[in-house]
């Protein structure tokens, strides 16, 4: 083989911006927060944080007048000792898709109950453990630098939202409230407290409160505020997927598949998940001190529930569901599908989880030939669209060669579907609004289902209404849009 030649001083000229390229995106990759286990450090020191918070300790000088502003950044724990708080969990969720923003969420392993637990962002925490997000800007690795604003004695960071739902509470905190490093993050809380302000206009005249209209030109203004911080230093980086929180008390097996070793866990703790199975969660229980355990959870055992059986082209269906309180009303069923399995004589065929909601206690599962096969495919309610018509199902096709049914998204995304079997073909309707509404045709062709028919009204002004009509007709869509009056619509199906 021939190796072409090359000046030396052009050949380092092109490579060596290719190595400082190749370091600085290995040091983005770096500043990234790991997956794993944290320890909380309560030592860390206002030298090493001004590395990272960049403060305002330099004299700043108003143009308009001659007065001199000093700032004296001082530093406090986020969390107190006295909480027992040691470790945190956390699980970088780095979605490939989104190229300017990560998230990463966390649970605070706290030794005690929420009354005794208290951290400066909030006021009431829902379980034993503590579950954080924090959206992280993937370019921006540090806290911006911006000069302090004083409110009523402190400065709100608002990029803060609190937000909660009925199984779990969360603290969501921007990248603003964030700084990561090799193997450890910092994370401050929402406000700056101020300690105090005051004014020096000579060696005889201060004032405790700022200038206002006092006329002084001359003078040096002094603030001092404290800022509370936690740094977290990873223990032990793991490959966890997710948190599940566990609902219900539950057995952790912690011996091979078929040992009946196990430990209860109680409900409101979780487990950081490891891999998932149709019949098992395996993941790592990590205690307050930091202690690990591997072990797995048999998924039926966190849902409570009935069981019902259903036998559906030949093969046996388990039917594990949970109704609604009965003096409760509820728009979105009666109650909700935990999950199925689905079994030919005793062999398990499929699991499916959580495919939707109880519309017919008699019949949980309804049936329907979704694609014209001769098969019966599941139609499983989903969602109510409230006072307009945009329900919807979740389909999953039998696939006879497999013996298992198949999700179909595009026919689950379907509102108010009709399946017609006289015609083959399935319509859905839709409302946005009480001026604006429509109707679709689908047929499949090819095994894919497509749109053979569109149709739409739009009222405007006055008593006109534009008709949006498109058909297919030959393998070509054919479109058609009109402006005319309620009399002369055309409703083609």
């Amino acid at each position: 083989m021939l190796i072409p030649k090359c000046n030396p001083q052009v050949f380092f000229l092109k490579i060596i911006p290719l190595f400082l390229f190749l370091i600085l995106i290995n040091a983005g990759l770096k500043a990234q927060v790991k997956t794993g286990i944290y320890k909380v450090d309560y030592q860390t020191d206002a030298s090493f944080l001004n590395t990272y918070f960049r403060p305002y300790n330099a004299q700043n000088t108003n143009k308009g007048f001659n007065i001199k502003t000093y700032y004296n950044y001082r530093y406090k724990q986020l969390l107190d000792t006295a909480n027992g708080v040691e470790y945190v969990v956390v699980i970088n969720k780095e979605d490939p898709d989104n190229k300017e923003y990560y998230s990463v969420q966390m649970v605070w392993l706290n030794k005690y109950r929420p009354d005794n637990f208290h951290i400066s962002y909030s006021d009431s925490l829902a379980r034993k453990f503590v579950g954080m997000e924090l959206y992280i800007g993937k370019q921006r690795n540090y806290w911006n630098p911006v000069r302090p604003y004083f409110n009523d004695g402190f400065i709100w960071n608002q990029a803060f939202d609190h937000y909660s739902s009925d199984r779990d509470y969360r603290y969501r905190l921007s990248d603003s409230n964030f700084y990561s490093g090799k193997d450890l993050f910092i994370l401050k809380s929402k406000k700056f407290e101020l300690i105090t302000d005051s004014v020096k206009v000579d060696s005889n005249t201060y004032h405790s409160n700022p200038l206002g209209d006092s006329g002084y030109t001359t003078a040096n203004r002094y603030l001092s505020y404290e800022q509370a911080f936690t740094s977290f230093k990873l223990k032990a980086q793991k490959n966890y997927q997710s948190f599940l929180h566990l609902p219900v008390q539950v057995k952790f097996y912690t011996g091979p598949l078929g040992s009946s070793q196990f430990k209860m866990f109680p409900a409101g703790d979780f487990i950081a998940l490891t891999k998932e199975t149709d019949e098992w969660y395996w993941g790592e229980h990590i205690s307050v001190d930091g202690q690990v355990t591997a072990g797995r959870i048999y998924i039926d055992d966190l849902s409570v529930g009935k069981t019902k059986p259903q036998i559906i082209n030949g093969l046996n269906f388990r039917i594990k569901y949970s109704l609604f309180p009965e003096d409760q009303t509820f728009p979105e069923g009666l109650g909700v599908i935990l999950g199925i399995k689905i079994y030919q004589g005793k062999r398990l065929v499929q699991v499916i989880k959580e495919p939707g909601l109880v519309s017919d206690t008699v019949q949980l599962i309804p049936t329907a030939d979704a694609n014209f096969d001769g098969y019966p495919d599941l139609q499983i309610y989903s969602h109510s669209g409230g006072a307009g018509p945009n329900y919807g199902n979740n389909y999953y096709l039998y696939n006879p060669k497999t013996m298992q049914f198949d999700y179909h998204a595009q026919l689950s995304d379907l509102s108010q579907p009709n399946i017609d079997q006289k015609s083959k073909t399935i319509s859905a309707a839709w409302r946005n609004g009480a001026g604006n509404y429509g109707a679709e045709k689908y047929k499949w062709i090819n095994k894919k289902l497509n749109m053979v028919e569109y149709y739409e009204i739009r009222y405007l002004d006055g008593d006109q209404i534009e008709e949006t009509h498109h058909k297919m007709i030959r393998g070509k869509m054919i479109k058609r849009k009109r402006i005319v009056k309620e009399e002369e619509l055309q409703h083609p199906f």
